[in-house]
């Protein structure tokens, strides 16, 4: 088991949850999981043969008193060849919420209790079937809307993260090794590598491990989705804008300057990656109260998105309004777009720094190319290790982050001559990142973090 999982996982309780989604259903799975889950079975399970390992049998589930409540297939799984590594039980009956939670009382009176979230899963990582990177991509696979985000996981799970971690990591122990046998053996003229060759070795590892790291960017994207904020004075068409790209009348669309008050949201799967629009109320001067807090939450989007669309009024020359916006937009990601190209072009837009693009919300037009300009700025985010390869969490991103700095340190402190006694703490810290990172040295907050998502029975 893990280090620090035996001290955090019960493993000598049988759990058991219904695993499919509340509602009626053709058909709903109750899972087991423990040393009691063949016993607890054989107590409510009747069938002409007996349970064998990976073989699906028919039969009927009783209750205490010994009546029907269902007819159910039941596939039983013996450790460790199970996904928790314990023995498993799957109870596949029919679809009622009323039957399947009669089947997870009888086996709660037999003495199994309710499974926490995640913990089937969380019993996986203890009993190493899988990493803890693994595990979270679990739930990113359940929570998958596009195939993308579906692909991207379902390599995580497959192991492609230790695959590219493990590497740098079995370096770094034996650079840790070899210091090692220098201060414990300096007396029997062990050779310890020069300086510039530690180094070299170290900042090798580093280097593996930044290369990982950039995928971070693209990952929380491919799992949160891209915050993109649209802004602009009030009747330029950002609602028509937002709705266009939708392909939904989501947004009240008027005449009138000033219609859309509050941030809208919606989401759209644009190449695979969710794209979390938001229109928001035109920025200007106003002494409309409402309209002002309208505003105030409008640059406040501007501040979380990760790709702004400016929109400009094509028909029209810039305003002061229009430079207030733009100037709020320089130094952000971002897009021009100028809108109303259906109309005669008045506008006299020029810049160094971005270029604009034409579209007209009333007709489409130029949509393609808008569209073509927001996927380029998510594959500027997408590394080469991104087919195999991604950080998809902060906590992820946070114990890389750990490592490097460990490495970092550790390599400036060889080139200064400071005692390897002193190099190895960097050393071993950046270990301990890279352990927590997959979940061989954990803490009991961190398991929170990650399990308290899941759903129960996974």
């Amino acid at each position: 088991m893990r280090e620090g999982l035996a001290k955090i996982v019960s493993l000598d309780e049988t759990i058991a949850a219904i695993s499919t989604p509340l509602g009626r259903s053709a058909l709903g799975v109750v899972r087991i999981s423990g040393a009691d889950a063949a016993r607890i079975t054989k107590e409510f399970f009747r069938s002409s043969a007996p349970l064998q390992h990976r073989r699906s049998q028919v039969g009927t589930w009783v209750d205490g008193r010994g009546e029907a409540v269902d007819e159910v297939v039941v596939i039983l799984g013996e450790a460790p060849r199970t996904y928790t590594g314990e023995d498993l039980v799957e109870i596949t009956a029919h679809g009622s919420p009323l039957v399947l939670n009669r089947i997870l009382e009888t086996i709660r009176s037999a003495g199994a209790r309710l499974a926490a979230p995640g913990e089937f899963t969380l019993r996986a990582v203890a009993n190493g079937k899988m990493d803890l990177m693994q595990a979270e991509a679990v739930r990113e696979f359940i929570d998958a809307q596009t195939e993308e985000q579906a692909r991207v996981a379902l390599r995580q799970i497959e192991g492609a993260s230790a695959k590219r971690i493990n590497p740098p990591k079995k370096e770094l122990v034996d650079v840790i090794a070899h210091l090692e046998a220098g201060i414990d053996f300096a007396e029997d003229d062990v050779d310890i590598p020069a300086a510039e060759l530690v180094e070299a070795r170290i900042k090798g590892i580093s280097e593996q491990l930044a290369a990982l790291q950039k995928t971070f960017g693209f990952g929380r994207l491919l799992v949160e989705g891209l915050r993109l904020t649209i802004i602009g004075k009030p009747n330029v068409g950002k609602s028509s804008l937002f709705n266009r790209l939708l392909d939904s009348d989501r947004a009240i669309v008027t005449e009138f300057p000033g219609t859309t008050r509050d941030i809208l949201t919606e989401a759209v799967n644009l190449e695979g990656i969710p794209l979390r629009l938001a229109d928001t109320a035109g920025v200007r001067e106003t002494s409309d109260q409402v309209e002002r807090i309208g505003v105030g939450r409008t640059l406040e989007a501007l501040a979380d998105a990760d790709l702004t669309l400016v929109v400009l009024d094509g028909s029209k020359p810039i305003d002061p309004d229009d430079r207030k916006v733009l100037s709020k937009a320089e130094g952000l990601p971002h897009l021009v777009v100028i809108n109303k190209s259906d109309l005669p072009q008045i506008i006299d837009y020029s810049s160094s720094n971005v270029s604009a693009l034409r579209v007209s919300a009333l007709t489409g037009s130029g949509f393609q190319d808008l569209r073509a300009a927001i996927r380029a700025f998510l594959l500027e985010r997408r590394t080469d290790l991104a087919d195999d390869f991604v950080l998809t969490s902060a906590r992820q991103n946070e114990a890389l982050e750990r490592a490097l700095v460990g490495l970092e340190t550790a390599s400036a402190a060889v080139l200064e001559g400071v005692p390897h006694e002193m190099v190895l703490l960097d050393l071993y810290g950046s270990l301990a990142a890279l352990n927590e990172l997959t979940g061989e040295v954990v803490t009991e907050d961190i398991l929170d973090r990650i399990f308290s998502t899941f759903c129960i029975g996974k």
